[in-house]
Order: structure tokens, then C-alpha cells, then sequence
């Protein structure tokens, strides 16, 4: 009897034993499996993304169409000049960046500088020459695994083709009002560059909603000046021996024209005779005076100022307005800014409170 009892304990160990086991067996997969959701998932804690492996089209330094694959966001991001940087914070993608290039604190939008101030490492320049920016060598030292620039920036004097990058797992992306890679720089521009970035991270839906904004802005103008008489604007900037003209092939022209602006037809630079027989409505004077108080004053007194202009329409209305670079020309976020500059201007009533 007592062999009988003895032999049941035994069984009953060894099932407690198998029974924990398993259990054990099971524990394991468990944590197996919860580490492989876990290596699956963002970085934002979402579950796996199906936006990767992702195609882009951009280009080299040539011009020429290159496309490359992401295979999942990018984590240490080059971003050269002001519209890049600004459309990676508006992004909340701070946390990626690891070193601007031709940026300086001063020049970021106020709403977006504390995110800024997070970056580890910024790059600045003078603008001396926009091609000398950040040297190739350190670049390489930052190892990044995605660079978002201007087309300046893959010259020979600063980081070099993409085809270097590409061929060490490094994608780039050229915004496409940048330099000379557009024939026609246009607001449609702006918003693929920043629907670009958005899709490269996996934000579309924050940027499809700063692009929404910019598109209410253009039709609420639109719509409220359908069928009005449109003003003669010229965009200008002085420069030493003539005046440069934004035209129909840029920026500050594209959005002139998409604000219910007539835009006059000149050559690419003008004289002061030239600009007094045109006569227009309004003028936009193009700076780079930065921000506060008085930013743009100097543009501004260049044409107000001067006796030679004083039988404008545009300097006798008053209607002669400055207008930030960075606005008008690869512009990225700042888009919207720029929309509304032209817009309040020429159509003031609109903007009324």
C-alpha cells in the first residue's frame, strides 16, 4: 500500500513537473512573440507601418531622375537651409534631426524654436556661398541615413552627388523649387516637398493638414475675387546695377498669380526706367532682413524713398510691400506666410477681423 501511495506521489510530481514546464515553454514564446511586435512597431509606439519599403523619386546633381527605397524612417537626418529643418520640426520629427546646415536660430519661426533648441549638433553659414555649407568629411562623421537639402547642397564644394550617398545607404531628397531643379517653381512644388516628408516618416496625416491650411488660404482669395479686376503686381528685388524680377517661373510669381494678381511680363531684370514705364499697381520688394520691428524697412525705402520712383501708381497708393525671401522661394512651410503676405495686400478687406 504504502508502494502504491509512493508511486502515485511520483506521478503527480512529474505531471506538476511537464504541467510547468510547458508553462514555462509557453511563458517563453509569449515573451518571443511580444519582443517581436515590439521590434516591429515605430518609434512612435504605433503598430507596424505598411508605408515601407517606400519609393521616391528625386534627383542628382544633374537633374537627372534617380529613385531610391526606404525601407523604414529615417533616424539621423541632414537638413540643409530653412525650409527643410522647418518642415521636419512643423513634422515633430525633431528628434531625428542630428545637424542643420545654413540655419541659424534667429531665422527659425517662433512657434517652432523650442523644438529647435533640441537639435544636437547645428552647422551654420553666413550665405556667403551657399554651396560652402558643411564639408563632405564631417558630414560622413554625423552618419546619417538621410540628408534633406537643396540642390546646392550636392555640389562638389559642399556634401557631393547622391550617387556617394546612395551607394552608402544614405537616401536624400532634393526639394524641388530649390536652384535650377524646376523649370517653373510653383506653390504645387511646396506642397509635394512636404508630402514627401511626410510620407518618408510616416506622417502623412501632419502633413497633409499643413498643406489643407495652404489650400483654404489660395480659395478663400479665390473664391472671394472671382470676377474682380485684378492689379498689376511686379515682385522685385533691388540688387546693385538693376532689379531682379520674380516672374511667372517662380515662386513669388506663382503665388501672385494663385492670390488674384495680374503679374506683368518682364525680362528677367530690369532698369529703373523700365519699372517707372511699366507703372504697376503693386510691388512687392523681396528682402532678407529677418524679423521684428523694422524688417524690411530698407526694401521698402529703396523704392518709397526714391525721388525716381515717386510717379509709380504703387508708390503714390502706398502699395508697395516687403516680402521675406524665405517665403517666396523654396519656402516649405512658410508657404502659407507667403500666401498670406500677397493675399492681405492686394485684397486687404479679406483679412479683416
Amino acid at each position: 500500500m504504502k508502494r502504491k501511495t509512493l508511486a502515485l506521489l511520483l506521478i503527480g510530481v512529474m505531471c506538476l513537473t511537464t504541467a510547468c514546464s510547458q508553462g514555462n515553454n509557453k511563458t517563453k514564446e509569449n515573451s518571443d512573440t511580444s519582443k517581436t511586435v515590439s521590434a516591429s512597431e515605430t518609434k512612435k509606439g504605433d503598430k507596424k507601418s505598411q508605408n515601407y519599403p517606400l519609393k521616391i523619386s528625386t534627383f542628382n546633381y544633374a537633374k537627372e531622375p534617380v529613385e531610391e527605397t526606404f525601407e523604414k524612417a529615417p533616424e539621423r537626418v541632414i537638413t540643409a537651409w530653412q525650409n527643410s529643418a522647418e518642415t521636419m520640426l512643423a513634422l515633430g520629427l525633431e528628434d531625428r534631426i542630428v545637424s542643420t546646415i545654413g540655419v541659424k536660430e534667429e531665422d527659425i519661426a517662433p512657434s517652432l524654436k523650442e523644438a529647435y533648441k533640441k537639435i544636437k549638433d547645428k552647422e551654420f553659414n553666413d550665405f556667403t556661398d551657399t554651396n560652402v555649407a558643411m564639408t563632405k568629411e564631417k558630414a560622413v562623421m554625423l552618419k546619417p541615413d538621410f540628408i534633406l537639402a537643396w540642390k546646392s547642397t550636392f555640389s562638389d564644394k559642399s556634401l557631393g552627388d547622391v550617387d556617394y550617398w546612395h551607394e552608402n545607404n544614405v537616401n536624400t531628397y532634393m526639394a524641388l523649387n530649390s536652384n535650377d531643379i524646376s523649370e517653373k517653381r510653383t506653390v504645387e512644388n511646396e506642397y509635394e516637398d512636404i508630402m514627401t516628408v511626410g510620407k518618408i516618416f510616416d506622417v502623412e496625416d501632419k502633413a497633409k493638414a499643413l498643406i489643407d491650411d495652404m489650400k483654404k488660404t489660395v480659395e478663400k482669395v479665390t473664391k472671394a475675387t472671382d470676377g474682380k479686376e485684378k492689379q498689376k503686381v511686379i515682385v522685385l528685388s533691388s540688387e546693385k546695377d538693376n532689379i531682379r524680377i520674380y516672374d511667372k517661373n517662380n515662386l513669388a510669381g506663382d503665388m501672385v498669380t494663385k492670390m488674384g494678381g495680374e503679374l506683368m511680363e518682364t525680362g528677367p531684370k530690369i532698369s529703373a526706367e523700365d519699372l517707372v514705364t511699366l507703372n504697376p499697381d503693386v510691388i512687392f520688394t523681396v528682402h532678407m532682413e529677418g524679423y521684428g520691428e523694422g524688417a524690411g524697412s530698407k526694401a521698402l525705402a529703396e523704392i518709397m524713398d526714391n525721388p525716381v520712383y515717386g510717379s509709380l501708381n504703387a508708390v503714390k497708393n502706398k502699395k508697395v510691400f516687403p516680402i521675406r525671401l524665405s517665403e517666396v522661394y523654396t519656402s516649405g512651410i512658410r508657404t502659407i506666410d507667403g500666401l498670406n503676405a500677397i493675399g492681405e495686400a492686394l485684397y486687404p478687406e479679406l483679412y479683416k477681423k
